[in-house]
């Protein structure tokens, strides 16, 4: 993928940020829910999540997931990761996460970013579809 490409790629992620969705699996059923994932530069995803929640013992099931973004703004913009999760305890990077959510993670762990049921949900994508508008769907394999 060209750089222009990739910025895209990005912004769309960034901007449908508020307006994503994971699917994960439970055996063979797809389960999907709204998340509000924080995106890397390199593309990781990132969502926090509770340690006791469905996401957690799914992905440590099947690590395979999908995280679609719709760009608000109602141009058409979408894209769709496709990849594999893990999830993660490590204290660091928990820190440095901690406010780079485009939302106050406090609400939901008030312990901080020390919280014994804060986690995270990392994606690392195989596969990113993405889409323009009413374009053709373009691939980018990392």
């Amino acid at each position: 993928m060209s750089n222009p490409e990739r910025t895209t790629v990005i912004e769309i992620m960034r901007a449908g940020a508020g307006q994503a969705y994971l699917a994960t699996c439970d055996g063979d059923q797809p389960m999907v829910r709204a998340v509000a994932p924080f995106i890397e530069d390199d593309l990781t995803i990132w969502v926090a999540t509770f340690a006791s929640s469905r996401k957690v013992s799914q992905i440590e099931a099947n690590p395979k997931v999908s995280v679609a973004f719709l760009d608000p703004s109602g141009e058409g913009m979408t894209a769709t990761a496709i990849g594999d999760a893990a999830v993660v305890d490590a204290p660091d990077q928990k820190k440095r996460l901690w406010s780079l959510f485009g939302f106050d993670l406090a609400y939901h762990f008030p312990d901080g970013p020390d919280s014994e049921e804060y986690r995270l949900i990392r994606t690392v994508p195989r596969k990113i579809e993405w889409r323009e508008g009413h374009g053709a769907v373009s691939v980018f394999e990392p």
